[in-house]
């Protein structure tokens, strides 16, 4: 393993995920397939109705609450899986799906308090035009967090012990950490916006007797959509995780591979 620039992550990243297409696809949508229903289930009106009048029934709330719990397991299981897959691919050529989620499992809880805390990192940074100085903070632990779940997956850490292991890896690198990273973000809001105008457009041409096929539609976009952003993100993170060992420690493909093997020493 070879040391990159962010141009050879991004490559490797279309490189991995069109070769492991189908593996991808399958841990996407044994998660999302289910979770993604969810949506449908609840009340009709938007949420920004709510915020709008002031009052949310109880009911709403709970239905909403349920959305943002399911979401979050969901994506962290999707997330690191795909992440597991990654290291499977460049030791073995191949990808078991089983063994995959099984590496989830191993570390679940701090992969999901990990998620959490990331999760209202974002939130608080996405607020930063009413609150800015916690939003800086924020945007400060979400750069030198970034690289915590891949190090749960790989090295084995608890909760704590990644998040300081993901600080001691960005900080020497900060710089090339946070351009990476704005680099995936802008992969996935592309790759997101250009499986989603397709149904925008067919959506506009709709009406109200097509409520049904507009729900069809919409979930199968949120199904894909989410699909590829959460996958190819998950890749291209690792990729960048691995790059910051191969630069700061020598990092290569024996240590890979003694590290995916972790969970059955112990």
């Amino acid at each position: 393993m070879q040391e990159r620039s962010l141009g050879d992550i991004l490559n490797e990243t279309f490189a991995i995920f069109g070769k492991g297409g189908r593996s991808f696809a399958l841990i996407a949508i044994v998660v999302f397939a289910p979770a993604n229903l969810i949506t449908f289930l609840g009340p009709r009106t938007e949420l920004q109705h709510y915020v709008t009048t002031g009052a949310i029934p109880g009911s709403a709330l709970f239905f909403y609450v349920l959305v943002a719990l399911v979401t979050l397991v969901a994506t962290t299981a999707v997330w690191s899986a795909a992440s597991a897959a990654v290291g499977q691919q460049l030791v073995t050529g191949s990808i078991d799906v089983k063994e995959c989620f099984k590496r989830v499992s191993w570390r679940l809880y701090s992969l999901l308090l990990l998620s959490f805390t990331l999760t209202i990192g974002l939130a608080i940074c996405v607020g930063g035009i009413v609150i800015v100085i916690p939003a800086i903070v924020a945007a400060g632990f979400l750069l030198f967090g970034s690289l915590a779940i891949p190090a749960a997956l790989y090295e084995g850490r608890k909760y704590v012990s990644a998040l300081r292991r993901s600080f001691q890896l960005v900080r020497s690198m900060w710089p090339r950490i946070l351009g990476g990273m704005i680099l995936i973000t802008l992969v996935m809001l592309g790759t997101g916006l250009v499986i989603s105008v397709p149904s925008l457009l067919l959506l506009s041409l709709d009406s109200g007797s097509l409520s049904l096929a507009s729900m069809g539609i919409q979930y199968l976009v949120s199904l894909i959509a989410n699909s590829a952003a959460v996958t190819i993100s998950a890749v291209a993170v690792t990729l960048l995780y691995f790059d910051a060992r191969i630069r700061l420690e020598g990092f290569g493909l024996e240590k890979l591979s003694d590290e995916i093997n972790y969970s059955d020493k112990n």
